[in-house]
């Protein structure tokens, strides 16, 4: 029953992700980083960064990225980058796979 029950759950974990990755795919938002802003408070270990970047369509928007993604991109003025529109602002998305996943170096 427990090695039933740890199978359907990892199948469930497994749908629900691939089907995370298959919408984040479907409605990205192409972008390339103009500035890399970091906060100014001294915190920048612990909190993320802003980036301005500017769209395909040529608007410029400001988007966030947690630590996480600054640390796994290593993002620099003039990276290509994909956006995820959350709420009233823009994410930097990490894809599950590509060629930007680099290791950190802290």
């Amino acid at each position: 029953m427990y090695n039933t029950l740890v199978l359907y759950t990892f199948f469930a974990l497994l749908i629900f992700f691939a089907a995370l990755e298959f919408y984040k795919f479907k409605f990205y938002i192409r972008g390339k980083v103009v500035k890399v802003q970091h906060p100014n408070i001294g915190l920048e270990n612990l909190m993320g960064s802003h980036f301005l970047v500017k769209l395909e369509n040529g608007d410029t928007v400001n988007a966030e990225a947690e630590r996480c993604t600054m640390c796994m991109g290593q993002f620099v003025v003039g990276d290509d980058v994909r956006l995820i529109r959350s709420k009233d602002k823009y994410m930097v998305h990490l894809p599950l796979w590509g060629p930007k996943i680099k290791k950190c170096k802290h």
